[in-house]
């Protein structure tokens, strides 16, 4: 058995990045071309709201974020939405450790506002708005997410890719550290088995 310190990732000179392979279930294949984002096709969406959804559970953000114990857990997406509405669907009536779940938009100018969400979801934007948005959370307890190119070698936390046949999912660990957020065990179990 490989000792618990390993299981989850792997350190690649400074920077850690783990890669799991999941397959998911053809997409009815027609002659269309390949989506070049996770996100651009339905069940690249399905894929990441189930594995944020899973994320919102099995990571523990530090007490002090919370305002108190009725303030909610916040999930906000910045940039192209097209998650927002999956997100939606899925988050309703939904509780992270008893918070409540609340979903929000953040624009690109509010990024002391987007400080204040446990979880943000990055879509496609400019390559310079993502780095001045990866920048500006940096060491504050927010988990972002995104399946834009090279996300986790750009400073965020958690990168998707594939392309809805296969997804990888690339964890930024350098980054999970400086912003204080503590992984459990069961962190990278797929909360469901794909369609």
């Amino acid at each position: 058995m490989i000792p618990r310190k390993y299981r989850f990732y792997l350190r690649i000179s400074g920077l850690v990045l783990l890669h799991l392979t999941v397959l998911l279930a053809a997409v009815a294949a027609t002659g269309s071309r390949a989506a070049t984002l996770l996100s651009d096709s339905e069940a690249g969406r399905r894929v990441m709201v189930d594995y944020i959804v899973h994320f919102a559970h099995h990571l523990q953000w530090p007490i002090q974020v919370f305002s108190g114990t009725d303030a909610p857990f916040r999930i906000c997406v910045m940039g192209d939405d097209r998650l927002r509405g999956p997100l939606a669907k899925r988050l309703k009536h939904q509780r992270v450790n008893g918070r409540r779940v609340e979903l929000e938009q953040v624009n690109m100018g509010e990024l002391l506002r987007a400080r204040s969400c446990q979880i943000v979801v990055l879509g496609n934007m400019e390559r310079e708005s993502l780095m001045k948005t990866v920048g500006a959370l940096e060491f504050f307890p927010v988990l972002t997410i995104s399946d834009i190119e090279r996300f986790a070698a750009a400073g965020g936390i958690i990168g998707f890719t594939g392309n809805g046949d296969t997804i990888a999912l690339q964890l930024n660990k350098t980054m999970l550290d400086r912003a204080e957020l503590k992984m459990g065990n069961s962190l990278f179990r797929l909360s469901r088995e794909p369609e």
